[in-house]
């Protein structure tokens, strides 16, 4: 299964007294996950399926890629919320791979998304360190992940 592993886009800051869970995209974030969405589509990268956390910045930066990088409906999935152990996001993966899914999207958090790359390539999360609004590509098996590539979004 192809797993693209992206970072919500910046989001208003913790500093402004907004619930976490209900912190929205700033302008930047919005211009971000554009910018990543037009790479997507000019890179022809179309996930069979696209998770979100149900956080409210996860949800938009989704959002976005749905709208223009064609990319499928974003799906909510609670095992995407921040603190969600990497072995309980891992399930969930091989369980989709299980089903037949050949490709997903999943648009996370950090640090979550670095302790799932360190469980998949058997290493230490603090190896890895995803800026907001990057996509990293995986190739996973019942054996194994091999990491393709990681891109912040400033090099897109």
């Amino acid at each position: 299964m192809l797993l693209y592993l992206v970072r919500h886009a910046t989001a208003q800051d913790r500093a402004l007294g907004v619930p976490d869970p209900s912190r929205h995209l700033v302008d930047k974030g919005i211009k971000q996950s554009q910018k990543l969405a037009e790479f997507c589509k000019k890179q022809q990268l179309k996930p069979q399926m696209l998770l979100t956390s149900p956080l409210v910045r996860a949800e938009q930066t989704a959002l976005l890629l749905h709208q223009h990088a064609d990319w499928p409906e974003p799906q909510k999935q609670a095992w995407l919320i921040i603190e969600t152990l990497a072995e309980v996001q891992l399930k969930a993966l091989t369980d989709l791979m299980a089903q037949g899914v050949e490709s997903v999207c999943c648009v996370g958090h950090e640090p979550d998304i670095s302790a799932l790359l360190a469980l998949l390539l058997n290493t230490d999360a603090g190896h890895f360190f995803i800026k907001k609004a990057s996509i990293t590509a995986l190739e996973l098996t019942p054996d194994q992940a091999v990491l393709l590539w990681s891109l912040p979004v400033a090099l897109l």
